[in-house]
């Protein structure tokens, strides 16, 4: 898959039977084909199950134009009807803002500061940073553009207060710019440079006044897009006019009002304008003095807002046909294989339970879509960025490619912006090309997350029959809570669910309060803080605070979300470890060869889990054979630790260390260590395990957790003739045994 390949995503992602979603596809052919697919299996490996899509024939194949959709990126904020008067009947217009750049030079681009220029009109003004980090201003004047060079070069992370004016009767226009100095060892400093333009300005723009960025166009392109935006903070914007000695205020934008939304309001009147592709709120400005780092408690110090050229919220892609879904439609993992004659992509979707059936199957599969959401076309193996993980070239595949040369496709909760900034916000409303059922991690040489998970679908259709069971989807236990899982009576989770929502730990907790039984198969899971707006279901917002398995921190005062104000971090520095409900919690992560699990003497003789050893060919030895990393557990692992909340009558099934241990290509996470920093890895440490863990709850509930996102990829070892699937199977059968019988008590 190349920049000209078949590449799409559809929206809604997650949508109920009979329901329709919009297909959006770029296509560089003249037109392409259509067919729905029910998703199961998706890795070819000689040890792995066939692959096992299933044609859904109710929807018949269609043929489609084809159309090549590019999507222009990068945050700005866009006001309409922003001034009733014409500024060149005035005597001055002044312009006041406040701004930090964070990539004054090497954007590659022209980052603009505000714009109001009509080209229809010839009308306007504008000022930017240029390559070299100078500010340039242009102005319409004698129906030409005339650029104005201002010397100051602007400083990387250095905050300025900028006054423009305009003067439209002499064709002036000055320049005054205050330097707040960022240490002791600076003061402040005061520019100031004026220029008479050839004529007289014309001012009177139709066009909407936007601010880092321009809007002059919306909507995908044919051809890739240059971005405009402005990589930094800005913080508030006034315009005001003088005519005749009298200063009128036009609109003076607070940004620190409406943090929650997209919105920007007007402290001085009515005009409102709207944010375009989620720039990140809840920041600190101009003013900010360390007295207060929570933003809903702040008095002053959040008027800011930090712009990047590679934001992202909504691609805007422009509907290639509607997906008309049929009613009996069981809820599922399916997906669109288009075909352009050269190139497929297989466009996943997720089919709810349908809400007005009867009776609930006994199972439910949680697939952990906020998780795909974080990870969306991650670049941490992109060497040219400032955080990377180094790479084999040799596993780069085709949506390695298409990432490197698309992107308009945007980043991940795991990329710096270009800019070096952290990332916040997430989006689904985007080609998400790791969210494909032969996706390779280019990292582990193996399926991740979606692709892995598909295995999952695998064996419960096995088990259980492909209408035995439901899926539902992290974005609906947010949004719904508790009233959807006390529909169910087992819970099983997918490989890797790192992303709940303090919902979702809610209705999780009520399950089990109730007598659930729940199934946690994978590792890392229930680990950051995670907000999800209803309003605005495409979109979700982490905050990296001072611990955890990161790849960047935030900032000092940038650490509640701008979502819901929370405290952004771990679940566990929240005092919601997930070992409370869960068992076990995430420790340690390897790049390397994983390992097998040792069983417990306790796990032998314990009546009901010896139970769950059933039909193993060893009870000494289990996993040690796998699809990624050769073993059932590797890449991030899950312990048992009582002092972090797990049950005390938890009891450990097996255990990494019973057969050996992991290597040194494991280390702790730095939540995991204090000072001196000793024994981080895996050889030395007894904190680097993943437990087998099985307990049982005050409401005759149960779980029973395994420790380790590669569990699945043992699963599916051999087309799950395994001891791993066989443990699987008995636990699962075993929960839905004993929840039956505990409803009919």
């Amino acid at each position: 898959m190349a920049s000209s390949d078949i590449v799409g995503y559809v929206d809604p992602l997650i949508l109920y039977p009979g329901n329709k979603t919009a297909v959006k596809v770029s296509c560089c052919r003249k037109q392409f084909t259509s067919k729905v697919f029910r998703l199961g299996a998706g890795y070819e490996h000689p040890n792995a199950p066939p692959i096992s899509h299933q044609r859904v024939h109710e929807i018949p194949e269609q043929t489609h134009k084809g159309v090549p959709q590019f999507t222009r990126i990068g945050s700005l904020a866009r006001v309409h009807a922003w001034s009733e008067t014409n500024l060149n009947t005035v005597d001055s217009v002044i312009i006041t803002f406040c701004f930090q750049a964070t990539l004054p030079s090497g954007a590659g681009h022209d980052q603009l500061l505000f714009s109001s220029m009509d080209i229809e009109r010839m009308a306007g003004l504008e000022i930017l940073l240029d390559a070299d980090g100078k500010i340039e201003s242009r102005v319409v004047a004698s129906s030409r553009f005339q650029k104005l060079l201002f010397s100051p070069v602007i400083a990387r992370h250095q905050w300025y207060r900028l006054v423009f004016a305009v003067e439209p009767h002499t064709g002036t226009v000055s320049l005054s710019l205050i330097v707040k100095p960022r240490d002791v060892s600076e003061e402040f400093q005061t520019f100031e440079q004026v220029f008479r333009l050839d004529g007289p300005p014309n001012m009177d723009s139709r066009e909407p006044l936007t601010i880092a960025g321009h809007s002059r166009d919306i909507g995908p392109s044919a051809q890739p897009i240059q971005p405009s935006t402005f990589n930094g903070k800005i913080d508030g914007f006034r315009l005001e006019t003088k005519l005749n000695g009298e200063i009128r205020t036009v609109f003076d934008f607070d940004f620190s009002l409406d943090i929650s939304t997209d919105r920007i309001r007007d402290k001085s009147g009515g005009i409102q304008g709207v944010l375009i592709n989620g720039p990140s709120r809840a920041v600190t400005g101009y003013d900010w003095d360390a007295s207060q780092s929570d933003w809903t408690k702040a008095e002053y110090g959040y008027g800011a807002i930090h712009f990047h050229d590679d934001d992202l919220d909504d691609a805007g892609w422009d509907t290639s046909f509607e997906l008309e879904l049929p009613r009996s439609l069981h809820s599922g993992c399916y997906a669109v294989m288009v075909d352009d004659g050269e190139s497929t992509d297989f466009i996943p979707f997720f089919v709810k339970p349908d809400p007005g059936a009867r009776k609930a199957p006994p199972v439910a599969l949680i697939i952990p879509t906020f998780t795909y959401a974080a990870y969306a076309n991650e670049h941490l193996h992109d060497e040219r960025r400032a955080v990377h993980f180094p790479g084999d070239s040799s596993k780069r595949d085709k949506y390695f490619r298409t990432l490197m040369e698309r992107p308009d496709l945007g980043i991940s909760l795991y990329d710096s912006h270009n800019d070096g900034s952290g990332t916040c916000f997430s989006t689904i409303k985007r080609p998400i090309l790791n969210m494909r059922p032969d996706y390779t991690m280019w990292l582990f040489d193996g399926p991740r997350e979606f692709p892995a998970d598909l295995w999952f679908v695998d064996f419960l259709d096995r088990e259980l029959g492909a209408e035995g069971y439901d899926v539902i989807t992290d974005h609906q236990i947010s949004e719904d809570g508790a009233g959807l899982l006390k529909r169910y009576q087992v819970l099983m989770s997918c490989s890797h669910p790192e992303y709940p929502t303090f919902r979702m730990l809610d209705s999780y907790s009520t399950f089990l309060d109730n007598g659930g039984h729940f199934m946690y198969l994978g590792g890392n899971g229930y680990y950051w803080a995670t907000s999800h707006d209803p309003d605005r279901p495409h979109r979700i917002e982490v905050r990296r605070a001072e611990a955890g398995c990161r790849t960047f921190s935030l900032p000092p005062g940038h650490h509640h979300h701008s979502l819901t104000g929370e405290l952004g971090g771990l679940w566990r520095s929240r005092g919601r470890p997930p070992n409370r409900l869960f068992g076990i919690g995430s420790c340690a992560m390897g790049v390397g060869k994983g390992t097998g699990y040792g069983i417990t003497d306790e796990a032998r003789s314990h009546p009901r889990v010896s139970r769950f050893l059933r039909g193993l060919k060893s009870d000494r030895i289990i996993g040690d054979f796998g699809l990624v990393q050769g073993a059932a557990s590797g890449d991030e692992i899950d312990r048992l630790d009582y002092e972090l909340g797990t049950p005390r009558n938890a009891i450990m099934v097996a255990t990494t260390k019973l057969a050996g241990g992991h290597s040194d290509e494991y280390m702790l996470f730095n939540e995991e260590t204090l000072f001196p920093m000793v024994n981080i890895t895996g050889t030395t440490s007894d904190k680097i395990r993943s437990d087998i863990v099985f307990f049982e709850t005050a409401k005759k509930g149960a779980v029973f957790s395994v420790g380790s996102i590669n569990w699945v990829g043992a699963l599916a070892w051999n087309a799950f003739k395994n001891n791993v699937a066989r443990l699987t199977a008995n636990v699962l059968h075993d929960f839905i045994h004993e929840s039956s019988a505990g409803k009919d008590r």
